[in-house]
């Protein structure tokens, strides 16, 4: 008996971060401390030390104003973490989503037909024998600078809005025959069951013995393959995130007085609204000079991982 309410307590306590993850989203950015209009930007800082003036340029160093630093633009790091929250997992939202519109189907139709099982094995093995990280980043990346996306000339809002587009398509893709698999193969256990086969005899077809018996049995089983899926795509995007390959808006500072002979300029992409995989790309390449910024975002990313995990497994023990 008191295993059962330690349990209980714990997937409890595991609903309550889920929920204030979800509330943190929603209102975070009215609750941000600081604000990201070029009126908040931070051009120089003067400070009068031991009688000596001295001028500082963001970014800064978390302090007293700024708990957890600024960017290059001056901008509040954990007001653009407040922020961006809600856009991370939108976009790991929407990619589990176009996985499961696709893989549902397809892994229900092949697992109460037991058509398309070899070709979904198969691709399912295929897949899964490569790491995802390996398979999505030589195109990505070689996309990312045939778009001349590196290039001050050619990084425009055109090019990124369609880099976007090959991100979003590739990431689905990807995960379409293994997911697919997945539910085929708990389909084909439940298709197994005697009162499908009753069914089945009775004239029932496919579609009515998915939507009336597979389905209607599935549904929780569905609900943790979400989930699991969801974690999978935010540590893939995470992954992806330290190699500069991110999806979502971007500001861009030149860096380089182009006046200067010789010089060649560079861009440096700074996330519009915050999103964790964008701070994590920006913080990953100042990691030596500002450790402090890819530390706010690897940090809060981590949690995030860490506390669907956690709630995954209180749901699996829940429900099994």
């Amino acid at each position: 008996m008191t295993m059962k309410k330690k349990s209980s307590i714990q997937f409890y306590f595991a609903c309550s971060i889920i929920v204030f993850i979800v509330g943190l989203a929603a209102i975070g950015g009215m609750i941000k401390p600081h604000g990201f209009m070029n009126a908040d930007k931070l051009y120089l800082i003067t400070k009068i030390i031991d009688g000596k003036t001295i001028y500082e340029t963001p970014p800064l160093r978390p302090n007293a104003t700024y708990l957890l630093g600024t960017d290059h633009r001056g901008f509040d790091m954990l007001s653009l973490l407040l922020n961006g929250l809600k856009y991370t997992l939108a976009y790991a939202a929407l990619l589990t989503g176009l996985r499961f519109i696709i893989a549902m189907p397809l892994g229900m139709w092949s697992g109460t037909t037991g058509r398309g099982g070899g070709v979904l094995r198969t691709m399912q093995w295929v897949i899964s024998a490569v790491p995802a990280f390996l398979f999505l980043y030589p195109p990505l990346v070689g996309m990312y600078f045939k778009l001349g996306l590196n290039e001050v000339d050619k990084a425009n809002p055109h090019n990124l809005m369609q880099f976007t587009i090959i991100f979003i398509f590739m990431v689905t893709v990807l995960g379409i025959f293994p997911l697919a698999y997945q539910i085929a193969e708990r389909a084909r256990f439940y298709n197994s069951k005697p009162y499908v086969d009753a069914s089945r005899l009775m004239g029932g077809s496919s579609f009515h013995r998915i939507v009336r018996h597979i389905f209607s049995n599935m549904r929780v089983e569905l609900l943790y393959i979400a989930i699991s899926e969801f974690i999978i795509v935010l540590f893939l995007m995470g992954q992806l995130a330290i190699f500069n390959i991110i999806i979502g808006g971007s500001e861009t500072l030149d860096m380089v007085d182009k006046l200067v002979p010789g010089e060649v300029p560079y861009l440096i992409y700074l996330t519009t609204t915050g999103e964790w995989t964008s701070l994590i790309a920006y913080g990953a390449k100042y990691i030596q000079v500002y450790p402090f910024i890819v530390i706010d975002s690897g940090i809060a990313f981590a949690l995030l991982i860490l506390s669907l995990q956690f709630f995954l497994y209180q749901f699996k023990k829940r429900t099994r």
